[in-house]
């Protein structure tokens, strides 16, 4: 399997993109480049590379030795051009670290040909940057161990692109409902109740602008949708460069694999659009909503999120920072006998309350 590797102009070392600076920097000899210095250097191996159609990973039965079928059904063997160490990936990786020589690389032809993303948006924060959101983001959960911040392993705090279908669609739909207005009274003795249906209709247009979709299924795929949205705005034309010093993730889908899960998505949302204009009534029931989609336009983008798997007395623990806006998404433990405390001083304060209630009351 072979690999691209990005080097300094100056010294040879590898490059890495800077979220703070916004630059690919060199961390030995501190060379700055933006974009296009790089794409002068570079612009030929990346066209080679966009150009080349993907080759098969599978790996042949007669060199997998036995019981280790499913494991190698899985994973991808590569070679580092920095240190000539072999090492072994999973097959939708798409950039890594050289275990060796921690070195970044590029997995070619891992995005190239149909594969190769159209678009792509650079990280935003840094490694630091996603260390402090999760320590604020701990902060106020009182039910979290005391022990669990202390021994949170942080450096496990990994830069991922992941992919994304963004699609562009356009709708035409309508919606009926049936509304109420309700107005009570009372006359001498009679208490009247006055209730108005009715019939509500509401048509129109939707378009949809880069609504996201994760391309990669598995266990990552919640926090990729809880960490949504992204600001389209800072989207830039796919180079491979924007991949070293990261890791990236190459999808597993194909359009047809998640169309109805999208179709079924634009549908609750256009279902919104058309409620959330129906107002100055008490009451609102959806009768019937029909959607269609009269255009609809799918592009594969490659979006940052800082991700770090943790395990704390036995169990997984996820959490999630998008690495453009910082919206983040975890999974905590629990401190059972903190929470349980909780439940005895608060069943004591309602039985006192209960208890004085009745006292007064006498």
């Amino acid at each position: 399997m072979e690999t691209v590797s990005y080097k300094c102009l100056n010294c040879e070392a590898p490059l890495q993109y800077s979220a703070k600076k916004l630059k690919f920097y060199c961390e030995y000899c501190r060379s700055e480049y933006t974009e296009e210095e790089l794409k002068k250097h570079f612009g030929q191996m990346d066209a080679e590379l966009n150009n080349n159609q993907p080759v098969s990973e599978e790996t042949q039965a007669d060199d997998v030795p036995e019981g280790f079928e499913d494991f190698a059904s899985g994973t991808v063997m590569y070679t580092c051009q920095s240190c000539g160490a072999e090492v072994i990936t999973d097959k939708t990786t798409a950039a890594t670290f050289c275990i060796y020589c921690h070195n970044p690389v590029v997995i070619s032809n891992r995005l190239t040909g149909a594969f190769k993303p159209d678009k792509v948006i650079p990280f935003k924060f840094t490694g630091e940057d996603a260390e402090n959101k999760f320590f604020e983001f701990c902060q106020n959960k009182h039910f979290l161990p005391k022990a669990f911040i202390s021994t949170a392993e942080l450096n496990k705090i990994r830069g991922v692109y992941y992919p994304y279908w963004m699609i562009d669609s356009k709708k035409d739909g309508c919606l009926y409902a049936t509304a109420k207005k309700v107005r009570r009274w009372t006359q001498g003795d009679t208490e009247y109740t006055e209730t108005k249906i009715f019939r509500c209709k509401r048509a129109g247009l939707i378009s949809f602008k880069d609504f996201p979709h994760p391309a990669l299924r598995g266990e990552h795929s919640k926090a990729l949708k809880y960490v949504n949205p992204y600001n389209s705005q800072d989207f830039r034309g796919f180079t491979m460069a924007y991949l070293s010093g990261f890791l990236a993730e190459k999808r597993d889908t194909e359009r047809s694999d998640v169309q109805g899960e999208v179709d079924q998505a634009l549908q609750e949302y256009s279902k919104k659009i058309y409620l959330d204009t129906i107002t100055g009534y008490d009451s609102v029931m959806v009768d019937s909503v029909n959607v269609k989609t009269m255009d609809e336009h799918w592009q594969y983008a490659m979006m940052p999120v800082w991700m770090m798997n943790f395990n704390y007395e036995g169990k997984d623990y996820l959490y999630a920072m998008n690495g453009q806006t910082g919206k983040n998404y975890g999974e905590l433990p629990l401190d059972k006998k903190k929470l349980a405390l909780f439940g005895v001083i608060l069943f004591v304060a309602l039985l006192l309350l209960s208890i004085l209630g009745g006292f007064f009351l006498l």
